[in-house]
């Protein structure tokens, strides 16, 4: 192995893995190579449905990896879409003969529910870090976080109900395994994710699986949240109770208890892996940033330790430099879609009733504080409050908040939203930009988005490299510096005007849910504070 890296990476398609040959793909446009569906456990169907990810199958002959593989099972409005046989993941480097790259294992978006490895796409990204970029699928609701009693054997890691969890645990395993063959750096891995994905790589930080197997992580608008595993017994009762009048099986909910009380729990574990999976994810739902609808994270004792985030206390965790992100506007795109606005929205008398407009701006003023700060302040002072943290550094990107930057429409309605600086990583046009292709990336404000994407890459490079961000190795870049209780200007400003970047440390500090409260209470009329703090906010985790 060691020949191997003195002489460099061989730069070609086909490589070889534990498990097997495989062959990818070349992005000449990028000068990227590419391994797209890569297998980093056995599919978690059948008897594995609800256990801990099992090594895959070796194979022989050569595997084609140049397609990404079905998402995991999912709700795509009403109907169900991927598969449960989804746990693969994607690998992109520079076509170089380059080794002991840094790695970034990233963690898709999307409430653990919804959302794939194919979200954040890593060819251009690769080349402007000179990394190696990983995405990863993970299992998602009903089948990714599920606690029954029926189906605990006593096997601790099975009885978690934390599966995508543990498949984040087991793709990082996959990579300490198989990465150095890619040119990779197994001891110097990332772990980064955004929003859900950002939670996980939290939760992996407290997670006494997780050691030894990152050396950094990065949090783009994730925040702390677990769930005692009894929230999630409750949940799978219920929708259990649901599918049984569903299947006919029972009549009513009422009778699908009495049914439920019969069984016993070989008969009631084989009824729950034998119902057809797309039926257990559309029981689940959707729930919109509100955990109450969908716990996960169980604090099981054992991927998650019993204290939750409370372990940082005592300095029993993942102790690593942490690189948190968040948005100037991160709660529009919620209020965006909130049944107290959706109408106004899509008829336009948001824009011509004068209450409307102010009820608006203020879910987006205040949730958006609550919200970033939930994300970024509240991580950083949680990370910090203990003895032994490394550096932890912090962003605000506020691109899309200048007037005259993106369509004034644009602005009311989202500004800078949550998921905004993804595609300013990839050079993608995968977010919000396909969401509105009118009037948000514009000829207009390409130099200065432009601008602002590089810069924010070469900051991302030294942190992967070093574990700091510095200057993003460029003079001209200003220097981020870490978070500390008593900064002066605690957290990383990240905008750009339409032609020029505008970066630099920021005096911003976004206050907790109770002072935040406060000031609605003393600078807004009764009705929109009852309709703020009583519906748009109730429920969701940065409010609770």
């Amino acid at each position: 192995m060691k020949h191997k890296q003195e002489q460099g990476f061989k730069p070609q398609t086909l490589q070889q893995t534990k498990y097997g040959i495989i062959d990818g793909k070349a992005y000449e446009l990028y000068g990227t190579l590419g391994w797209l569906g890569v297998p980093y456990a056995a599919p978690p169907v059948g008897e594995l449905r609800w256990k801990a990810p099992r090594e895959p199958e070796v194979w022989t002959g050569t595997r084609t990896a140049k397609v990404f593989a079905a998402s995991s099972l999912q709700l795509s409005g009403e109907t169900t879409v991927g598969s449960e046989d989804s746990l693969y993941l994607n690998i992109w480097r520079p076509n170089t003969t380059s080794s002991k790259l840094p790695v970034m294992v990233f963690l898709h978006g999307g409430g653990n529910m919804t959302g794939s490895g194919k979200d954040f796409q890593g060819e251009q990204l690769a080349r402007n870090t000179n990394s190696i970029i990983i995405s990863v699928n993970y299992r998602l609701g009903a089948l990714g976080f599920f606690q029954h009693a029926a189906l605990k054997t006593g096997n601790a890691l099975d009885d978690s109900g934390n599966y995508g969890l543990l498949d984040v645990i087991r793709a990082l395993q996959w990579v300490q395994d198989n990465i150095t063959g890619f040119g990779g750096d197994t001891g110097n891995v990332t772990l980064a994710g955004q929003s859900a994905g950002a939670r996980d790589v939290l939760a992996v930080l407290i997670s006494p699986l997780s050691k030894g197997l990152f050396q950094k992580a990065a949090a783009f608008s994730g925040g702390l949240t677990t769930a005692a595993p009894e929230e999630g017994e409750q949940k799978s009762e219920e929708a259990l109770m649901k599918l049984l009048v569903q299947e006919r099986q029972a009549t009513s909910i009422v009778n699908a208890r009495t049914w439920i009380g019969k069984q016993s729990q070989a008969q009631l574990a084989s009824y729950l892996r034998e119902l057809p999976a797309d039926k257990l994810v559309a029981a689940f739902g959707s729930t919109a940033i509100r955990m109450g609808p969908f716990p996960h994270l169980f604090r099981d004792g054992t991927v998650i330790p019993k204290e939750g985030f409370d372990a940082i206390n005592s300095g029993n965790y993942a102790q690593v430099p942490v690189l948190l992100g968040s948005l100037e506007t991160e709660f529009s795109s919620f209020a965006f879609g909130d049944e107290s606005f959706v109408h106004s929205i899509n008829d336009e008398t948001l824009f011509k009733d004068k209450t409307k407009a102010e009820q608006y701006a203020a879910a987006l003023k205040y949730g958006s504080e609550v919200y970033a700060g939930f994300n970024a302040e509240r991580v950083a002072e949680r990370l910090t409050s203990g003895a032994g943290q490394p550096p932890v550094y912090a962003y605000r990107f506020a691109w899309g908040t200048q007037p005259g930057v993106i369509s004034e429409r644009l602005q009311t309605l989202l500004g800078a939203p949550h998921g905004a600086d993804m595609d300013f990583y990839t050079g993608h046009v995968d977010g919000v930009a396909a969401l509105f292709p009118e009037g948000y990336f514009t000829d207009a404000n390409k130099p200065g988005r432009e601008a602002l994407s590089v810069a924010m890459a070469a900051y991302l490079k030294q942190f992967l490299y070093t574990g700091s961000p510095g200057r993003g190795g460029l003079s001209e870049l200003a220097e981020w510096t870490p978070w500390t209780k008593d900064a002066e200007a605690p957290i990383m400003r990240l905008d750009a005007s339409n032609t020029t970047p505008e970066i630099g440390m920021s005096k911003q500090y976004n206050q907790g849910k109770h002072a935040v409260m406060a000031k609605m209470k003393k600078e807004l009329p009764e009705e929109t504070y009852k309709l703020l703090t009583e519906k748009v906010f109730t429920g969701r985790f940065f409010w609770e």
